[in-house]
């Protein structure tokens, strides 16, 4: 008549990424949070402030700093296997070429008459 339906015929999909990776403990989510606030406050002044020329370099030190605390700890790097580092090194490295470019470009540009 009816066949009997087994619940447990297979592997129950993965909802919340919690029930396969651990959460990290909620004080070290708040350092990190408190040090990026921070560092956001940093750029604040140094966006304000009148540095002149050294003003594109210190932004550009916050920025990478905020970047590498944004990729070590909320995406958490730091526990990932070693593919994962090579993708985020192919990352940056794809972004020093592409920088590279760009600041050759703007630097060659007023040598070359049109």
């Amino acid at each position: 008549m009816h066949a009997a339906h087994d619940t447990d015929a297979g592997p129950k999909p993965v909802i919340f990424e919690a029930a396969e990776h651990p959460l990290p403990p909620l004080g070290n989510v708040l350092v990190t949070f408190a040090v990026l606030m921070v560092l956001a406050a940093v750029a604040l002044a140094v966006g304000f402030s009148d540095l002149g020329p050294m003003k594109v370099i210190a932004s550009l030190a916050v920025t990478a700093i905020q970047a590498t605390v944004l990729a070590v700890f909320f995406m958490d790097l730091r526990q990932a296997d070693k593919l994962t580092w090579l993708c985020a090194g192919a990352a940056i490295f794809w972004v020093v070429i592409l920088f590279t470019f760009t600041i050759t470009d703007y630097v060659t540009r007023h040598i070359v008459s049109y």
